[in-house]
């Protein structure tokens, strides 16, 4: 009797076994956070009330050492299956397998999940002050990386429970984040001083009073228009 062929488990797809990426920011990023933490400090010295001067102050300058000490960095490890986004003192992974769009534009990659969620860094260049300290740009480079990934995962993921997509309820953690930080910064420009013997000093307080209130009201707008648009999407 003729022996049934053995059955073999199928190989294991060559995207998934690619090795593990990371993309650190260039040190002119580290000099400039830290000029840029000192000059807000002195901005809300002179023009905040102390009582707003003082935490304010102690929030930027812990945010300028946060990222002078740990340096920005985007790391891809296929192998463990997570995207960590690193900024200063701020860090966020992201499953690979949650991963249901990446979009590229210049140098800012959009990461978008299942869930609806998405989040956005830039790598790195991202004005034109950048662009004259020759900042590199390596968000085409990213965004390939974690798009195939992505794809790896998914195409096994489908292979295995026949196609079946998982979707998640979000959280919309980052878009509060967003809002209440422009809420905040449109009461902080009711109390900027604009009323000063000197009038270089007074169109100063004028232009960063209109500069927060701006500046806040844009952070309000988009946070809720990208809340109303994931949930028309959702719908």
């Amino acid at each position: 009797m003729a022996r049934a062929p053995e059955e073999t488990a199928p190989a294991a797809a060559p995207e998934l076994e690619q090795p593990a990426q990371t993309w650190r920011a260039p040190v002119v990023l580290q000099v400039k956070s830290v000029v840029s933490a000192a000059l807000g400090i002195l901005v809300v010295a002179v023009f905040f009330p102390v009582w707003i001067a003082i935490p304010v102050a102690v929030v930027l300058g812990g945010w300028g050492v946060g990222m002078c000490v740990r340096r920005a960095q985007l790391r891809l490890d296929p192998g463990a299956g997570t995207l960590t986004v690193r900024r200063g003192p701020l860090t966020r992974r992201v499953a690979v397998r949650d991963i249901d769009v990446v979009g590229l534009d210049r140098a800012k990659v959009t990461i978008g999940r299942a869930d609806g969620t998405a989040i956005s860094c830039y790598a790195w260049r991202r004005s034109r002050l950048d662009q004259w300290l020759r900042v590199p740009v390596v968000a085409s480079d990213v965004a390939h990386a974690i798009s195939k990934a992505a794809a790896a995962v998914r195409g096994s993921r489908d292979e295995g429970a026949g196609g079946a997509r998982r979707t998640r309820s979000g959280k919309n953690s980052s878009l509060t984040v967003v809002a209440v930080t422009g809420i905040i910064e449109i009461a902080a420009a009711f109390f900027v001083r604009v009323s000063w013997g000197s009038p270089a000093l007074t169109v100063l307080g004028v232009i960063v009073a209109l500069g927060l209130g701006f500046t806040g009201m844009f952070s309000v707008v988009f946070a809720l228009w990208t809340f109303l648009s994931v949930r028309t999407r959702r719908r």
